[in-house]
C-alpha cells in the first residue's frame, strides 16, 4: 500500500507542478482513499490536505477552511498539522481575511520547526513574511524571510535555487522599505540573476517591480526604466493586474523625474484603464504628475 500510495503522491506532485490541477486531485484523492481504506489515518490526512490545497487553487478557498480546521484539530502528526496551518493560511489569503492568514501562516512557521522536512520551513516562513510585508509589518519580516534563506542554505536542485532567489528578492524589498536601500538592492540584484538564470520569467516581474522602486529612490533612473518596463511587459504576459498597475505609477514617476510629462502622463492615462469607476481626468492626471509616486504606490498592497 505504501509503495502505491508514495506514487500516487509523486504523480499528483508533478501534476500540479505542470499545471494539471485536474490530474493533481484526481490522484490526491485516490491517494486518501487508498491510505483510509488500510486504516492508515495519518498518511489519509496527508493527502486530504493536499487535496484541500489544490481546491484551493481551482478558486474554492472558502469551501476548504472547515475541513483543514477538523485536520488541524484531529491530528497529532507533526507533518500533518503543519500541512494544514499552512493551507489554512493561503485559503484565508485568497478569501480576503489578512489577519487570520497571518495568524496561521505565524502559526505555520513555528511548527514547521518539528517536521524533518527541507521544504517546510522555507514555505512557511516565506508565506508569513510576504504575509508581514502586507500588512507593513517589515521587522516581522525580515525574520520570518531570514529563517527561510537559513532553511535554504545551499540549495541544490534549481527549483530550491529559484526559491532562494524569489525570497532575496523579498528580503531586498523589506531592506528597501527601512531604509537600507543599497543592501536592499543589492539583494533584489542577486535574486534577478538568480531568476534570469533559470528563465524564470513567472517569477521574476516582482523582483523587477522592486528594483524599479529602488532604483528611482536611489536616483538611477535609467535603470528604474529599464527593469519597470521589462517588468510591466512580463506582468501583461502573466496577467498580474497588481504588478501592472504598480509599475505604470512606478514608470510615471521615471518619466516626470527625467523631465517628461509626456510620457508621465501617457503611462498615467494607461493606469486610468484600470480605474473606469473613477474617471481619472486631466485634472486628476495633473495632480499625480506633482507627487512623489513612490509615496503613494504600495507595492505589496
Amino acid at each position: 500500500m505504501i509503495e502505491r500510495y508514495d506514487l500516487l503522491l509523486q504523480e499528483a506532485q508533478e501534476a500540479f507542478a505542470s499545471g494539471d490541477l485536474e490530474g493533481a486531485l484526481q490522484h490526491f484523492e485516490t491517494a486518501e482513499k487508498l491510505a483510509s481504506d488500510h486504516g492508515d489515518g495519518d498518511r489519509a490526512d496527508r493527502a486530504a490536505c493536499s487535496v484541500c490545497f489544490v481546491l484551493i487553487e481551482m478558486g474554492q478557498a472558502e469551501a476548504q477552511i472547515p475541513v483543514l480546521r477538523r485536520l488541524f484539530i484531529g491530528t497529532n502528526d507533526s507533518f500533518n498539522r503543519w500541512s494544514s496551518a499552512y493551507s489554512l493560511a493561503v485559503a484565508f489569503d485568497v478569501s480576503g481575511d489578512l489577519d487570520s492568514a497571518s495568524a496561521w501562516a505565524d502559526r505555520s512557521a513555528q511548527l514547521s520547526e518539528r517536521i524533518d522536512n527541507r521544504e517546510g520551513p522555507v514555505r512557511a516562513n516565506n508565506l508569513a513574511g510576504i504575509l508581514s510585508l502586507r500588512r507593513s509589518n517589515f521587522n516581522q519580516a525580515e525574520g520570518f524571510f531570514k529563517r527561510a534563506l537559513i532553511a535554504l542554505e545551499n540549495p541544490k536542485s534549481l527549483n530550491e535555487k529559484t526559491h532562494r532567489g524569489t525570497i532575496l528578492g523579498n528580503l531586498g524589498y523589506t531592506f528597501i522599505c527601512t531604509e537600507r536601500l543599497k543592501e536592499g538592492l543589492k539583494l533584489c540584484e542577486q535574486a534577478r540573476d538568480t531568476l534570469d538564470e533559470a528563465s524564470a520569467d513567472h517569477l521574476i516581474y516582482e523582483n523587477l517591480q522592486d528594483l524599479c522602486y529602488g532604483y528611482i529612490l536611489d536616483n538611477q533612473l535609467d535603470r528604474a526604466h529599464t527593469a519597470g518596463g521589462r517588468a510591466l511587459a512580463l506582468a501583461e504576459r502573466y496577467d498580474d493586474n497588481q504588478v501592472m498597475k504598480n509599475c505604470l505609477f512606478l514608470l510615471a514617476e521615471v518619466a516626470v523625474r527625467r523631465g517628461d510629462a509626456f510620457r508621465g502622463r501617457r503611462y498615467l492615462r494607461e493606469l486610468a484603464e484600470f480605474y473606469p469607476e473613477i474617471e481619472m481626468n486631466e485634472e486628476i492626471i495633473d495632480v499625480f504628475l506633482t507627487t512623489d509616486l513612490t509615496n503613494v504606490v504600495n507595492l505589496r498592497g
